[in-house]
């Protein structure tokens, strides 16, 4: 559902100036605040690089504002000396939130670390802006300072805080809309970005704490040479070919990738290459799954209301078959509510997923 941030222009001054006035929370448990995920519809404006965050008003609506971010999303730019350069855009459309990690690295990159990560889709999060350690006396001062304007890898970069908040009340299964259909806000984008200068941002993002992580769980290869990957993609390079019986530390879970450690390396791996049961088969290689990102619809028709797009090898359970459509049921990750709708037929095909019962 689409709300324009123009529209709501003079309330959302209002909530930024009373907002400020209240100190950032610096303590909270790792258990989600929330797990509703009707409870929140999270807007991602790409043209003024702000993220507004909804709840229900007393007609069920969307409309009642919580919370409004700058962000820095995917860059757009392109390399005019480069015919090949196709930017690194963060793909637009709706999608489910996925899983998230505290303080995590990114497997491609040397040195870069982020806090409070939250899936939109595949390989593309929230998180916070870029560390170079895993410690909170690394914040990089250039992420820091291009805020409001794009240019990352695809990723969506916040504060620490606005991260923080997401990670902790955006539970799995909550819906975003990535748009660029919004209106231009200069003025907003001016309100929502911080007058401290680097040096004033460092030393308070450092006092944002929380308690001891919980442990992450485990999952065992089942597939023998699984590969380790840099990304959320099969193009992606290969960081080590994993034994069947190996056990990884799971880092986010996700659906169709999990991002694991083994032997102290960082990556991802497919989750039909693994079970979460130690000698239990929790995949099979003629999974239906899907064949390219789609778009589910509450209804076998194009112009029934669009639920959420399902990324490409998702595994699903079929339903029902109707007229050369197919209902489906999925999960944006393991701990995810389970999302039902209907896609094309023509959009599944058979290969290692999970077994979705």
């Amino acid at each position: 559902m689409k709300r324009s941030i123009f529209r709501l222009l003079s309330v959302l001054l209002v909530f930024v100036t009373l907002f400020s006035l209240f100190p950032v929370q610096a303590f909270a448990y790792d258990e989600l605040k929330n797990t509703d995920p009707d409870k929140y519809y999270i807007l991602l404006d790409l043209k003024n690089q702000i993220v507004t965050v909804f709840e229900k008003d007393e007609n069920g609506e969307y409309t009642k504002i919580v919370r409004c971010f700058t962000c820095t999303s995917g860059r757009t730019e392109l390399d005019p000396n480069d015919p090949e350069d196709k930017g690194t855009p963060t793909p637009k459309g709706i999608w489910k939130i996925g899983g998230r990690e505290r303080f995590g690295k990114f497997a491609s990159f040397n040195n870069e670390y982020a806090r409070y990560w939250t899936q939109i889709v595949g390989g593309v999060y929230f998180h916070s802006i870029m560390f170079a350690d895993r410690t909170v006396d690394t914040l990089k001062r250039g992420a820091f300072g291009k805020l409001g304007s794009d240019g990352s890898h695809g990723c969506v970069r916040l504060y620490v805080e606005d991260a923080k908040w997401l990670y902790y009340y955006a539970c799995p299964g909550t819906t975003i809309e990535v748009s660029t259909n919004e209106k231009s806000n200069s003025a907003l984008r001016r309100a929502l970005k911080t007058d401290m200068s680097f040096k004033e941002y460092n030393e308070m993002q450092k006092k944002i704490a929380d308690t001891p992580e919980l442990e992450n769980p485990k999952a065992w290869v089942v597939y023998d040479g699984a590969p380790l990957r840099t990304g959320n993609g099969s193009n992606d390079s290969v960081i080590k070919k994993l034994p069947e019986g190996a056990e990884v530390e799971v880092l986010i879970q996700g659906d169709p990738w999990v991002k694991v450690r083994y032997e102290n390396k960082e990556g991802y791996i497919k989750l039909g290459y693994v079970t979460y049961e130690k000698g239990v088969m929790q995949s099979k290689e003629d999974a239906d799954i899907i064949k390219a990102t789609v778009y589910m619809y509450e209804e076998p028709d194009k112009k029934s209301d669009e639920i959420c797009k399902v990324p490409t090898d998702t595994s699903v359970k079929v339903l029902e078959e109707k007229d050369g459509w197919t209902k489906i049921a999925f999960y944006a990750c393991t701990d995810s509510p389970q999302e039902v709708g209907w896609v094309k037929s023509n959009s599944l095909k058979k290969g290692w997923g999970s077994i979705r019962t």
